[in-house]
């Protein structure tokens, strides 16, 4: 029996993209790599001390409980976290400015993306996790329809990008157009005078003959209530008077929010589980038992240098002789 060298292998590259391949972590990003590589590594060490329990789900919730509680032992489930959280941010530093907004919990988004979604085995974990836009969903036509709010929780940075077309092709776009309409169902609006950038600035204009408040408004961009307020002889209008005003209009703002909640979402955003609030509950502690599980994992940063460092080990090794190092065999089981 040949006995197994060991020594490191001189390239080891090809077994850490095997092992990534088969633990399903090819495509992720290196930190969710080393995470996933531990998370693996430990169930290895400890695989033959416990027997694999069978399911004993008896419901199609407990089934997909056990579906949740995969996120503990597999970093895939957390492969979104730097988006959400990037989104939301966005989003809470826009509408800070706004009467009576409290910030987003961003892991409120990500319970949303791993109910919605079934988590990163299912296909809309890859195309539309937070599912907005699906077929029937009046979610999507309604944050860009222009009639209930959309406009105003959308952040500056994201208008141009935002679309139907990219909230369809890419994941990260449908995230935040999930986050938006569900912001845009927590805010309700009113209608008031808003006064220019320059509104301290101050203008004269002549009455006509035929002339009206509502025609003087229209056509000097301001407000009926603006004249009146400027103006106080402006109850009976005269051909020749003259009326003061400040430029003005009349917008839709955010007037106050609903505070966010896995009830209120289950209310505003879910279309037909009736066990939404329920599933969103659930999946807020098994996050915080994986954050502790990837604390534990804190202490594995030099293995994680060391298993990460093979991807920048080239092919072929040159020692300072100019030989090539003797070929270890690399194919053997990791």
């Amino acid at each position: 029996m040949r006995r197994r060298s060991s020594q490191r292998c001189s390239n080891p590259r090809p077994l850490c993209l095997r092992f990534l391949r088969k633990a399903n972590l090819s495509d992720c990003s290196p930190s969710t790599m080393a995470t996933g590589l531990f998370i693996r590594l430990e169930a290895r060490q400890t695989k033959g001390q416990a027997k694999e329990t069978p399911s004993r789900a008896t419901s199609g919730y407990e089934l997909w409980q056990e579906t949740i509680d995969g996120a503990m032992s597999d970093a895939r489930w957390h492969g979104y976290d730097c988006d959400i959280q990037r989104a939301v941010n966005q989003f809470n530093k826009h509408l800070s400015r706004t009467a009576g907004y409290r910030a987003l919990d961003w892991r409120l988004i990500k319970a949303m993306v791993w109910t919605e979604s079934g988590g990163p085995n299912s296909r809309a974990w890859r195309d539309n996790p937070i599912q907005i836009g699906n077929p029937g969903d009046p979610g999507l036509s309604a944050l860009f329809s222009g009639r209930e709010g959309g406009e105003l929780i959308i952040p500056p940075e994201l208008r141009n990008r935002l679309t139907i077309g990219t909230v369809k092709m890419s994941p990260q776009m449908n995230i935040s157009a999930g986050i938006a309409c569900l912001l845009m169902r927590h805010a309700s609006y009113s209608f008031t005078t808003v006064q220019d950038e320059q509104g301290n600035k101050t203008y004269d204009v002549l009455v006509k003959a035929g002339d009206t408040l509502e025609k003087i408004a229209k056509s000097n961009g301001t407000t009926v209530g603006t004249i009146r307020k400027c103006s106080t002889g402006a109850l009976v209008l005269r051909p020749g008077q003259s009326l003061r005003y400040r430029k003005a209009s009349i917008q839709k703002v955010i007037a106050r929010w609903a505070s966010a909640n896995t009830n209120s979402i289950a209310s505003l955003y879910n279309v037909g589980d009736p066990a939404y609030a329920k599933k969103l509950t659930y999946c807020l502690p098994v996050m915080q038992k994986a954050s502790q599980l990837a604390d534990k994992s804190s202490g594995y940063q030099a293995k994680a240098a060391d298993i990460m460092s093979c991807f920048l080990v080239p092919n072929t090794e040159i020692k300072a002789d100019g030989k090539k190092p003797r070929r270890q065999n690399d194919d053997r089981a990791f």
